[in-house]
């Protein structure tokens, strides 16, 4: 987090004379408050633009609206099932408590929103972007302050479907990285596939090695403690299995992690064995993904028209750390595929079904459906939890969005 001392070098000493209250004082309560309030309290002196402004402020901001589990600064992204879009967030503690909520804010599109958006990866409040098909629609976008960046070509024309992306923070370069992949499993079944990675810093794309023995998921990588994650494949010849590799965005090594063991029950009479075998995928017995949840890696182990069982990785990367949190059961009036979104400190389950917003009660097994007006007609196409930010998609502050903004 920046220091009280770092942030003072952004405010004159006159200007800090203008109240009474000590400047450190002043950036305790600031760094608790709303993107929204924030942006109002801009106007009220020089001093206070320059902090607000700060890429200092924007980080102690940023790490405490992370870490506040009382929903204060958490929204609920809402995206519309059908053409044109239609954008919306909400307070996530409505989502979680509200039958029907009231506190919507409609967002204005950035681009189209006759496009269609094709991928969706989320880091610090900053959303990375495909629009359309093609690989030469990426966008960085704050839903928070409505800043955008379009980010260059990356010099290859690769439709969506072949393509698969991964987006997050270098902390130890202060730098945004986005890696593409092409070749993904399901598509041109390319081991090998070729990899490129993206600086916000240098505005640029770099070649990156070959990660030569996998075959990539086409779901976008989740982003948990500096390093990427993807499910993929691999072949040594005689038997496919399937596992998670890990990138770390500093150093750019990459990384194996273990699966837990599953129980198939009886969705297919096997015993008890490790995630990863290449029959795991086959229609009817079991499906899975990675996810996040909070700042916890999670796989999503989806039993077709069963149950889906959610494994929270609760300490990274430490042997037998794996823990199932949740098992969530397909019964009549769920969507075709449960998409967790948070769990909260009671039980309680956040999801998506594929078409609306849900809540599930562990403790009575029951469904509530968060009733969206907004997105009655057309049905909730995506949804996705993010923290407030202040982070700028631009780290040369020269994004292409005005900064006032009008909620």
């Amino acid at each position: 987090m920046a220091t009280t001392n770092e942030m003072k070098n952004f405010i004159s000493k006159d200007q800090m004379q203008i109240t009474i209250f000590p400047l450190e004082i002043i950036i305790e309560i600031l760094s608790r408050l709303p993107v929204k309030s924030l942006f109002k309290f801009k106007c009220v002196s020089k001093s206070w633009l320059s902090l607000i402004s700060s890429s200092h402020f924007a980080k102690s901001h940023l790490k405490i609206s992370s870490r506040n589990n009382k929903f204060s600064h958490k929204n609920l992204l809402l995206l519309s099932m059908y053409l044109p879009h239609t954008l919306c967030s909400c307070p996530l503690y409505s989502a979680l408590h509200e039958k029907t909520i009231s506190c919507i804010n409609k967002l204005n599109f950035p681009w189209n929103p006759s496009n269609i958006i094709a991928g969706v990866s989320l880091c610090n409040g900053l959303f990375l972007i495909c629009i359309g098909m093609y690989n030469n629609n990426l966008f960085l976008w704050n839903p928070s302050t409505r800043k955008t960046k379009k980010l260059p070509f990356s010099g290859n024309e690769y439709s969506r479907c072949d393509v698969t992306y991964g987006f997050g923070y270098d902390e130890s370069n202060d730098d945004y990285k986005v890696v593409e992949i092409n070749g993904v499993y399901g598509i041109h079944y390319v081991y090998g596939a070729n990899l490129k990675i993206y600086s916000l810093k240098s505005n640029s794309w770099r070649r990156m090695k070959k990660y030569g023995d996998a075959l990539f998921s086409p779901d976008s990588a989740v982003f948990v403690n500096g390093s990427l994650h993807w499910a993929v494949a691999h072949n040594d010849g005689v038997s496919t299995f399937w596992d998670t590799v890990s990138l770390n965005l500093e150093n750019e090594q990459f990384g194996n992690l273990s699966l837990p063991n599953y129980d198939p029950g009886k969705c297919n009479g096997s015993s008890s064995r490790q995630l990863g075998d290449s029959s795991d995928f086959e229609p009817g017995i079991l499906n899975w993904a990675l996810g996040k949840l909070g700042d916890c890696l999670c796989l999503f182990c989806d039993y077709y028209k069963v149950k889906l069982d959610v494994w929270v990785m609760k300490d990274y990367k430490a042997k037998g750390s794996w823990t199932k949190s949740v098992s969530l059961p397909y019964t009549t009036g769920i969507g075709p595929r449960i998409s967790p979104l948070w769990i909260s400190d009671n039980g309680e389950v956040l999801l998506h079904d594929g078409s609306h917003v849900m809540v599930y009660d562990a403790s009575k097994d029951e469904y509530k459906r968060v009733e969206i007006h907004e997105m009655d007609d057309n049905g909730v196409g995506a949804a996705t939890v993010y923290a407030e930010s202040l982070v700028s998609p631009d780290l040369d502050g020269t994004a292409n969005t005005p900064e006032l903004i009008l909620y």
